[in-house]
Formats: C-alpha cells, sequence, structure tokens
C-alpha cells in the first residue's frame, strides 16, 4: 500500500528534497521504490548537486560504512552524479579522493563515468592528490574548483632548501609545479577552472616561466602548447608575474576573474614598474582576443599601483564588460598622492577606464577609499556621474554612494546592493534601506551599538553572520563606561533582541599560533564577557560559534551567565577557539585547557565539529607543575622546556593526548571532527601517529608537525 508521500507528484517531491542535504535524501528514500529512486537520480544530474562535503555532522564511519558503499553499489546513481565537492574544514574526505573515485584498486576506472565538475577546498596537496587530479582534467573534468589551505603550501616550503647555490626543491614542489603546467597546456579539457595560489610562494608563481628543474633533466620552456578549451578562469593569486605569465597559455580565454591577495603589485620596486610599463609590448589584445568579461579584485596603495593598473587595464580594452573591486590599505604614504583625491566620475574615468575603449558595454565598480577630507559631499559625488558623458553614454549613471563617519571611508559603486555579501562597520540608519542583501557585517563595540542591533533585522534581513572586533578601541576606559551604560538589564532586556537569521558569531579577527597567555581578570574582561553573552543569546539558532581566545568564553560562563539565555549554545555544531600553551605562561594560563571539555559538555552537547589554535603541543591539559613567581620562574621555565625533548617526557603527552581525545569523543555524542593548529616535534609526529592507529583505527587522521585532524 502506497503512502501519501510516495503519490506525491514529482514537483512537491522536488521541493522537499531541496530540504534536505545529499545524505538525507539517500538515507532516507534509495531503494524505497523505482519512482523515488529515479527521481533522486535526475536530482543528482543537476550540476552541484552531488556529493558534498562541506558541512560539520558526517561521520568517516557514516561515509565509509553506508554512504560510500551505498553509493557504489547502484550503478544508476554513480553514472547520474555530475559534481563532487570535498572541503577539508570539516573532514578530510580530500585524503580519501582516489578511493572514492576509483575504488580501493585505485585504477584508472572511475565510479562516476559522468562526473563533470569537482571542488576542492581547504585541502592539503600529495603527490596522490595530483597524480588523480592529472587524470581527471585530461580525461574526465569540464570544471574545477581548487583552493588549498596554507598548511599544504607550508608542506611545500618546508620541502624546499634556499642556499647561496639556488633554489634546491623537493618532489613534492616538483609534482605541483608540473600540474600547473599541465592545466594551462593541451592536455587539460578543462572548460572552466578557480584556483587558489595566495598563499603559495614566488616560486609557484613564477613556474609558467621556462626553467630547468634539478630533480629532473627536462626544461620547462615557453609554452608550445595552449589550453584549447578553457574558457572561464577566476584566479586568486600573490604576485603579478603570474598574471602576465598566464596570458600567453589561454589563447581561447571569454572570461577572466582576478583576486589579488593584497596589492597589485607586492614586493615590487616602482621604479621596475614604471620601466616595465613604458617598454614596448604586445597588448592582450592579440594574446586573448576572445576576452569578454574581464573582473579585478585587489588593493590599490601608492602611485605605482596605480601606473600599473593603467597598464592592465589597456591590455583588455578590449572586453565587453569590466568590473572592479578596489580598495586602499587606509594607510597614508610619501609615494600616494592620487588617493587623496576625492572620488568623483572623472576620478574614475581617468584611473579606473582604459584610456582607450573599444567595445566596452557593462562597467561595474566598486570602490572603498580611506579619506583624509573633513567633510564629504555626498549630494554633489552622486551628481558628478549624471553629468559625466561616459557614464551618461553608458547609461550607468545610477551610482550608490556614502561615506562611513565612523571610519572615514568613502563607499561608491555602480552595481546594485543585491552584489554585496559584506558589510564594516556600523551604518547610518539613512543608509538601511539600501543593504537588504548583506550577509555579513563587521561591528565595532561603538555606543550607539544596541540601538543598530534592535532593528539589525529590519535593516539587514539576510545577515547569517557577525565578527566583532575586539583590539582596535583606542579608549577602553571611555568603552568600559558607554557598555556598562548601554548593557543595564532595565536598558537591554536579553530576550527583547532575537536574531531570526543569524547563525554565526566571530568575535575577534584573527586566528593563528600566536596566542598571548591570560592574565588576571580585570574590570574590561568582566564587562566584555557581559556584552559576549548578550550577544551569544540574540540569535535565535547559533550553529557556528568563533572566539579568539577560549577564555573569553569560560569568562562569559563565570561571570555573565545572568545575562547568557538559556540553552543559547546548545544549537552550535562548529566552533572554534585559540587556546594558550600548557607549557609557557602563568599558572592560571597554562590550565585554561582543562576546562574545554566540561564547558562543551554541558553548554554545546550538540557540537559536530572542533577547531582550535595553539602555540605548541596538542594535548589540552597541562602536565606541567605550578611555578613560584619570582626571580627563580624563568629558570623553573626553561628546564621544564628542556624536559619536553626527552622521551619519557613524550610518552606522558602521548597518555594526555590520547585521554583528552577519549574525554572528548565520549562527552560529545555527535562529535565528528577535531582540527588542532600547534607546533610539535617530528618524533612526537611519529608518536602521536601511533597512538591514533592503535586506539582510533576506525577512524581517518592526518598529524603533521603543524596540525593534527581528527575524522571519526
Amino acid at each position: 500500500m502506497k503512502t501519501k508521500l510516495e503519490i506525491l507528484p514529482p514537483e512537491i517531491l522536488s521541493i522537499i528534497f531541496s530540504y534536505l542535504s545529499w545524505n538525507e535524501i539517500l538515507e532516507s528514500f534509495w531503494l524505497l521504490n523505482t519512482r523515488f529512486d529515479s527521481l533522486i537520480c535526475s536530482l543528482f544530474s543537476v550540476n552541484k548537486t552531488g556529493i558534498i562535503l562541506n558541512k560539520p555532522g558526517i561521520s568517516y564511519q557514516k561515509f565509509s560504512s553506508t554512504l560510500f558503499p551505498l553509493i557504489c553499489n547502484s550503478l544508476s546513481l554513480c553514472s547520474a552524479i555530475k559534481y563532487i565537492h570535498f572541503d577539508g574544514l570539516n573532514s578530510i574526505s580530500y585524503d580519501i579522493i582516489g578511493q572514492i573515485l576509483f575504488g580501493k584498486n585505485n585504477t584508472k576506472n572511475i565510479n562516476f563515468p559522468n562526473l563533470k565538475s569537482l571542488n576542492l577546498t581547504e585541502c592539503s596537496l600529495s603527490e596522490s592528490l595530483i597524480e588523480t587530479l592529472s587524470f581527471l582534467i585530461q580525461n574526465q573534468l569540464n570544471q574545477l574548483k581548487l583552493k588549498f589551505n596554507e598548511e599544504a603550501f607550508a608542506l611545500i616550503e618546508a620541502q624546499t632548501k634556499y642556499c647561496s647555490g639556488g633554489l634546491k626543491s623537493g618532489k613534492l614542489m616538483y609534482r605541483w609545479q608540473q600540474f600547473i603546467h599541465q592545466i594551462f597546456s593541451d592536455d587539460s579539457q578543462l572548460i572552466s577552472l578557480e584556483l587558489d595560489i595566495s598563499k603559495s610562494s614566488y616560486y609557484i608563481h613564477k613556474c609558467l616561466k621556462s626553467y630547468s628543474h634539478p630533480l629532473s633533466n627536462a626544461t620547462f620552456y615557453e609554452f608550445h602548447s595552449c589550453s584549447a578549451m578553457l574558457r572561464y578562469l577566476h584566479i586568486h593569486i600573490k604576485h603579478r608575474y603570474f598574471l602576465e605569465d598566464l596570458i600567453l597559455c589561454v589563447p581561447y580565454l571569454e572570461e577572466l576573474s582576478v583576486q589579488f591577495q593584497s596589492s597589485l603589485t607586492i614586493f615590487t620596486e616602482p621604479e621596475s614598474i614604471i620601466q616595465m610599463i613604458k617598454s614596448p609590448h604586445e597588448y592582450w589584445f592579440n594574446k586573448v582576443p576572445k576576452l569578454k568579461y574581464f573582473t579585478l579584485k585587489s588593493h590599490v596603495d601608492d602611485d605605482a599601483e596605480f601606473a600599473y593598473l593603467k597598464w592592465l587595464l589597456n591590455n583588455v580594452n578590449h572586453v565587453i564588460k569590466l568590473k572592479l573591486h578596489l580598495s586602499n590599505s587606509g594607510i597614508w604614504r610619501a609615494d600616494q598622492t592620487i588617493w587623496k583625491s576625492m572620488i568623483d566620475a572623472d576620478f574614475i574615468v581617468k584611473y579606473f577606464l582604459p584610456d582607450e575603449i573599444m567595445n566596452l558595454k557593462y562597467f561595474e565598480f566598486y570602490i572603498c577609499s580611506k579619506c583624509n577630507t573633513l567633510s564629504y559631499d555626498m549630494e554633489k559625488t552622486i551628481n558628478s556621474f549624471k553629468t559625466n558623458k561616459f557614464f551618461v553614454d553608458h547609461e550607468s549613471t545610477n551610482v550608490h554612494c556614502f561615506y562611513d563617519e565612523n571610519l572615514s571611508y568613502q563607499h561608491i559603486f555602480s552595481f546594485g546592493p543585491n552584489h554585496f555579501r559584506h558589510f564594516h562597520g556600523l551604518c547610518n540608519h539613512s543608509y538601511g534601506d539600501d543593504w537588504p542583501y548583506i550577509r555579513q557585517i563587521y561591528i565595532d563595540c561603538h555606543p550607539s551599538l544596541y540601538l543598530f542591533l534592535e532593528r539589525l533585522d529590519v535593516y539587514f534581513p539576510r545577515v547569517s553572520s557577525i565578527i566583532i572586533p575586539i583590539y582596535n578601541y583606542p579608549d577602553k576606559s571611555q568603552l568600559l563606561k558607554s557598555l556598562t551604560g548601554i548593557f543595564k538589564m532595565e536598558q537591554c532586556n536579553q530576550n527583547s533582541i532575537r536574531f531570526q537569521n543569524v547563525t554565526k558569531l566571530q568575535f575577534g579577527l584573527s586566528f593563528s599560533h600566536c596566542i598571548s597567555p591570560c592574565s588576571s581578570v580585570s574590570d574590561e574582561d568582566k564587562v566584555r564577557a557581559k556584552l559576549f553573552a548578550r550577544l551569544i543569546s540574540m540569535p535565535v539558532q547559533l550553529k557556528y560559534l568563533h572566539v579568539g581566545q577560549f577564555e573569553w568564553l569560560l569568562y562569559v560562563i563565570l561571570y555573565a551567565s545572568d545575562d547568557l539565555r538559556q540553552n543559547a549554545l546548545t544549537s552550535v555544531v562548529y566552533a572554534e577557539f585559540c587556546i594558550s600553551s600548557c607549557n609557557r605562561g602563568n599558572n592560571e594560563s597554562i590550565h585554561i585547557g582543562k576546562h574545554l571539555v566540561p564547558l562543551l559538555n554541558t553548554h554545546m552537547p550538540n557540537l559536530q565539529t572542533l577547531k582550535l589554535w595553539r602555540p605548541d603541543d596538542f594535548p589540552w591539559t597541562s602536565l606541567r607543575p605550578n611555578f613560584k613567581t619570582g626571580h627563580f620562574y624563568w629558570s623553573a621555565l626553561m628546564r621544564w622546556m628542556k624536559l619536553l625533548a626527552t622521551s619519557q617526557s613524550i610518552n606522558e603527552h602521548v597518555t594526555t593526548f590520547e585521554q583528552d581525545l577519549y574525554e572528548l569523543v565520549d562527552k560529545l555524542k555527535r562529535f565528528t571532527f577535531l582540527e588542532i593548529h600547534g607546533k610539535v616535534s617530528y618524533e612526537k609526529v611519529e608518536a602521536y601517529r601511533s597512538m591514533t592507529q592503535n586506539h582510533f583505527s576506525q577512524c581517518r587522521t592526518d598529524i603533521q608537525t603543524t596540525r593534527f585532524r581528527l575524522w571519526i
């Protein structure tokens, strides 16, 4: 007998499936009947729908023992899948990509014969991964997206030695350079590519140049073959050299999007830029004649970079659509004069357009500039676009503009607010109606913060992420006074502000190994704890929590529990903290980690992913004895640090780390993924690897000198 669900029309079932993840669809509906199987196969045959491992919650055991066999045992389902996305943020799935794609035998007989699109984000590099990708771009893929984590390039750099004789590279770097050459040659059948190498070294950016590699008798010459298939390219780079060399390899490119990590000419002397621009060269019109769309996102900090920008724009003066997203760093220098002018229509035509315009029909821009003027006439700026000949002829006079009085930034943009996803700083209410599509906002702890948050759902109805910087307040005493007055219970009831769509809060801008040990709790810490408690209580369902230092969250529990809404943290599935050293620091700071699992167990019982930043070792429970403060403190600390290299100490830390892991997994029943950024010796890496192989044999691990990851 058929249920009511089974007789629903396909249109209704498709709507139901849209609210479910791919694994939920397979676990709930696959093999229910032929009709459902056919509908699911048609769903997976749509681009961007397939195996997607990019969210917390999927355990390695479920994936390897249930989901993957379920897929591989069905030829129709394997044939339907066209898109796979592996994300290293919540799993180590990319590490088993060869096994997933080719099976345990790892032959070139792929499990997914119609796979056309592959997305790898936050992943590490390995020779096996490069070999797999090399095969796929030659025989299988039309679309590829590669975004590596910082550790991936750090591993390559670790194999690279600098000496007076030149560059001596490891095998991994050699294979990676070969693969980049292959991407932009006729060996690749890619049509669309997104490539992020912004964190890689100078030598990777120069790899498209001809050179002889020390590990091979072969020499990479200037390209004899180019990519005949590549049409759409989005690259994120650090150095301009890669872009200039790349143009020779993509003669049929139609769309090019370039994002620089920081400025246009990083680590380049201004004189060399001016000399390059003045030297005779062949314009890109003859190198990429089919290029129609060009997008550029970068900082432009000084006048030499303006000159390079103009050279770059003149090279793409044959495009139909030009889109720019430019800003300055906000630091005034002697070699920076152009930015000191007020930006208006004439400024943009002079500096942000080619000298000669051939085919341009669509010009979009967003300009963010630090202003050093005391007054700003917004109406005059907007009117300048209504009278400028270029903007009138191209029917692009509807330019938006506003001035951020708090940070002294001028924002000018030609496209609608629906293109924006981020907003910095508190905004004036008069601009609120123009920003309905913002997804992420940065807000400062300002005296008017409560008034802003009170209307957040009205002004920013789609905001899902809020970032609160911590260390940019020149007058901390005034901040304490303002916050103490604003967040009194009678002024701001903890239940009066509830965010309907905000699911992510981040306290602090950066996360790194460099973590200052906590000191005694100050009045500022207690006020900040109350502020954090109020902000944490505002989202209806908080899922992602990033806290710059773990003790800030600990202070919320200790000193601001009355301000924290009951069960405010129970919906959190992803948490990220920085925890101070268990070896260096005062007696209070080294034992901060012992509160980690009890706090998570009590307040975040549904946590699935945990990411920790450590200045040294991976265990968060300290073995160091307390040292008396005074003259002998440093000598005692130095003796302790020397003991850490002994085999006895390593064994003790392995045992402690094992206990930490067992406690975490035992207390958090839904937990699936742990990542710890730290710094340990190679001897400890081997000891930790042996421990996890013996006691977590059913899990997937990745252990390096700077990172530990466990996929349960």
